[in-house]
């Protein structure tokens, strides 16, 4: 009874590997080592790639058949033991679509050319600018000086260069005005001023006055060349 109840099971696990095992086109490979056998077949398109392996084992027995079946990713993964004899591995190749990769292509940026074929040239402006006059106002010092002295605000640097002026200018009367003035602000001053003195006052025939200047010029010269020895 035992026996009989063990040949049963056996026979169950033998037709449900047979029902349950995986049907699929085949197409033959190097199948592994060890009691193995090739598969026959072809693959439905040439772009088709394997994408695993079916691994079919059959063992005989004295009441039967054990067929074991399995999956693999990799054929170096299929079992190599010797099933023994009379007993068969069969290898067969599982097709299926290859899985595409996505690629992120970056979008290239595209240069904008203008196609614009009017040339505008620029338009030369020629500025000229306003002329303008030199805004100068020239005042002489010396005619300054000379109202300020009439308005009777005088000094002796004043009376000095205003006087000379007029010397110079060979106007004698202003000069001998003007000297006049000089030495009535102050008596210790250079012989030269009563040198110009003297030849304005001559200019204006004032010779006896003249002829004084000219004795107190040369006794200032002689007392300078005696303080100089």
């Amino acid at each position: 009874m035992k026996t009989f109840t063990l040949l049963f099971i056996e026979i169950v696990c033998v037709f449900s590997f047979n029902c349950f095992a995986q049907r699929t086109n085949r197409a033959p490979v190097i199948a592994a080592t060890g009691n193995a056998h090739l598969q026959p077949g072809t693959s439905e398109g040439n772009d088709l790639v394997i994408q695993a392996y079916l691994v079919e084992e059959t063992v005989n027995m004295a009441f039967g058949q054990r067929m074991i079946t399995y999956e693999v990713p990799k054929l170096e993964m299929v079992n190599t033991h010797d099933l023994g004899p009379n007993n068969t591995r069969k290898v067969t190749p599982i097709y299926g679509k290859p899985k595409v990769k996505t690629v992120e292509v970056g979008l290239q940026s595209k240069a904008v050319i203008d196609t614009a074929t009017t040339v505008i040239k620029p338009v030369k402006m020629e500025v000229i600018a306003p002329a303008q006059k030199a805004k100068t106002i020239s005042i002489n010092v010396l005619n300054t000086y000379e109202k300020v002295i009439d308005k009777g605000y005088k000094s002796l640097e004043m009376l000095k260069k205003v006087a000379d002026r007029s010397y110079f200018e060979n106007d004698m009367v202003a000069a001998a005005k003007y000297y006049s003035q000089l030495f009535e602000e102050a008596t210790n001053l250079d012989s030269v001023y009563y040198y110009r003195y003297a030849q304005a006052l001559k200019g204006t025939n004032q010779v006896d006055k003249a002829n004084e200047m000219m004795v107190l010029f040369e006794s200032k010269n002689l007392a300078n060349q005696v303080a100089k020895k």
